[in-house]
């Protein structure tokens, strides 16, 4: 069975077109034109102008665009200065395998019951520095996925992670200016970057209470004050929804995943993924593909 992403009350095949990362762009431009496919595009490096339907703004590090289908849209890009960015080109296709002309930002709120600020839909997104890891780490993803020789479903859930991610950047930008997190918040959601970003090495819960100028005690009672949970419980939650995703989306040797999200000890990677999923990381990735889940 394909995969197809669930949105605004639909179900969508993801047909990936291409996916890219674009270097040294200089004085490289494109006229306005339009075509059924979204465009996502984060700004690395450089300067340069996009225009989306009839506003034209300068990109510059940190900017993500996101381009609905058949929305007319231009580039200038490497405007006087070199431009490095990403860029991921999809389209989603309707149950006639027709592509679907839908809006990213009312999938968004339809599913999320939230207005995002009107600016989205024709400027670009500012990421805040606390989610740009996570937004490049989507980005990798789909070029990882891309480059190797995973089957097409395969790909198709690393489009669907990408945009859960572009998702997330959306809606915390727009909450930050309907109402800016209070400083307590705000010290929450950085330790989670911080674990977010470095899931991937060991990490103990003295040096993430370093990080928030905090004891660990004191770090604790906050962090689960906040989110019901520790910093270290979180941190395992979430390694194991991305080993979820490797195993899904990838062929690495388990201890190679385990060495990936900082478990020093495949056996034990091995335990707890059981624990927490019912299931060892060898059933859990031969149930995917006896069931067909990825093609």
């Amino acid at each position: 069975m394909e995969f197809r992403l669930s949105a605004g009350g639909a179900n969508y095949a993801i047909e990936h077109v291409t996916t890219n990362v674009m270097r040294n762009r200089r004085n490289e431009a494109v006229a306005m034109h339009r075509h059924p496919v979204f465009h996502l595009i984060y700004v690395l490096e450089g300067k340069g102008k996009v225009t989306v339907g009839g506003t034209e703004t300068t990109a510059a590090p940190g900017l993500l665009y996101i381009i609905n289908p058949n929305v007319p849209h231009s580039f200038l890009f490497g405007d006087g200065e070199p431009l490095t960015d990403l860029e991921c080109t999809f389209r989603l296709l309707d149950e006639r395998e027709e592509p679907a002309e839908v809006d990213f930002f009312d999938l968004i709120e339809t599913s999320r019951g939230r207005r995002l600020p009107e600016a989205f839909r024709s400027q670009p997104i500012r990421v805040p520095a606390r989610m740009k890891p996570l937004l490049t780490e989507g980005f990798e993803r789909v070029l990882e996925a891309y480059r190797s020789p995973l089957p097409r479903g395969g790909l198709a859930l690393a489009v669907a992670d990408l945009l859960s991610r572009a998702e997330a950047v959306a809606l915390g930008v727009g909450r930050e200016e309907e109402e800016p997190l209070d400083s307590s918040e705000a010290l929450i959601e950085s330790v989670k970057q911080f674990l977010q970003a470095n899931r991937g090495r060991p990490v103990t819960l003295g040096e993430t209470a370093d990080f928030a100028h905090m004891t660990p005690n004191s770090l604790c009672r906050a962090f689960k004050e906040r989110t019901g949970e520790t910093p270290m419980g979180y941190l395992q939650a979430a390694r194991m929804r991305e080993a979820e995703k490797l195993l899904a989306l990838t062929d690495l040797p388990v201890y190679t995943i385990a060495e990936k999200l900082g478990y020093e000890e495949p056996s034990y990677f091995a335990r707890v993924f059981r624990r927490t999923t019912g299931e060892s990381p060898q059933a859990f990735r031969k149930r995917l593909l006896a069931g067909n889940r990825i093609k």
